[in-house]
């Protein structure tokens, strides 16, 4: 398969180097003629993972090229899906395969529900990496994906056809599930990051922030399961916190966002469950909170 890649961000180079190594050819979609020209000089992307780095030669070009793609995948930023999508619409082949790899949600289902002749894929992701300089990735942590079909239109042959590009690839038959799942853990931890400028574990030291955190995690459960579904076996705060230990060490995509004065994806993570939430007037007064917070973090 030939899949091009929209999005050289981390988790974009990481599914580039994987389905090369599997075997699959891979086109970078880079987004402006200036990062292509810095790619182009280098010639190359490289991934350190402990005491090794391996380097890796994919094709790359910019959205206008003309080339029809077959097999997409999107990770982009949440916030950049809908008009990335956009640039390369027009070449996308009859029987192109789409395959969302980004947080929050949102952009998927706006997707799916506007483009019902297409084969979409949505998926989640533990896998962890982080650039210490341009085109260069360092392997973080090695963490187990899911994905599933969320439209009509296809089959569900691209998880087979994907099964030798990484182990801990996993096929998922409720993926809407998964991506709440996703957004519940992400709306504890990566608010609360970016307002306090902590790393993930620091959240658990101190009582106002396990308080806080303890609140946005009682009312995600209370909108999941006005909606309908359980999202785990326990309350959502025990598996926050679990998640905050782990990974007590890491900075969460937001509060990297809002150092480095970047935009943040908080319109699809604790905006969507807002947003959700005033649709089926149930309260969420301290998601409301953090979400008009990172608003004034990120202006």
């Amino acid at each position: 398969m030939h899949w091009h890649i929209l999005g050289a961000g981390a988790i974009g180079l990481l599914w580039a180097a994987k389905l090369q190594k599997a075997g699959h050819q891979v086109t970078l979609i880079l987004h402006t003629p200036e990062k292509l020209t810095r790619y182009n000089d280098t010639g190359h992307f490289q991934i350190s993972h402990n005491d090794t780095s391996e380097r890796f030669v994919a094709e790359a070009e910019l959205a206008s090229s003309e080339t029809p793609i077959s097999h997409l995948l999107v990770s982009t930023k949440s916030f950049a899906v809908i008009d990335a999508f956009a640039t390369v619409q027009q070449r996308l082949s009859d029987s192109a395969r789409v395959l969302l790899l980004h947080n929050g949600m949102g952009p998927q289902q706006q997707l799916t529900e506007k483009h019902p002749e297409l084969e979409i894929w949505a998926g989640s992701t533990t896998d962890g990496a982080y650039f210490d300089q341009p085109f260069s990735l360092v392997r973080a942590g090695i963490g187990e994906t899911h994905i599933g079909r969320l439209s009509a239109c296809g089959n569900d042959r691209l998880f087979q056809e994907l099964q030798g590009v990484d182990d801990q690839l996993h096929h998922a038959t409720d993926i809407a599930t998964v991506l709440w799942r996703k957004l519940a853990i992400n709306c504890a931890i990566n608010p609360l990051t970016a307002l306090f400028n902590c790393r993930n574990g620091e959240l658990l030291k101190y009582d106002d922030r396990r308080a806080a955190m303890a609140q946005i995690c009682k009312e995600v459960d209370d909108v999941t399961r006005a909606l309908g579904f359980t999202l785990f076996d326990r309350k959502l705060m025990e598996e926050a916190w679990d998640v905050a230990e782990l990974t007590g060490n890491n900075h969460s995509s937001m509060q990297q966002d809002v150092s480095h004065h970047r935009p943040t994806e908080i319109e699809t993570i604790t905006g969507y469950l807002c947003g959700v939430a005033d649709q089926a007037n149930i309260a969420t007064p301290a998601n409301h909170l953090v979400l008009e917070a990172v608003r004034e973090l990120s202006e």
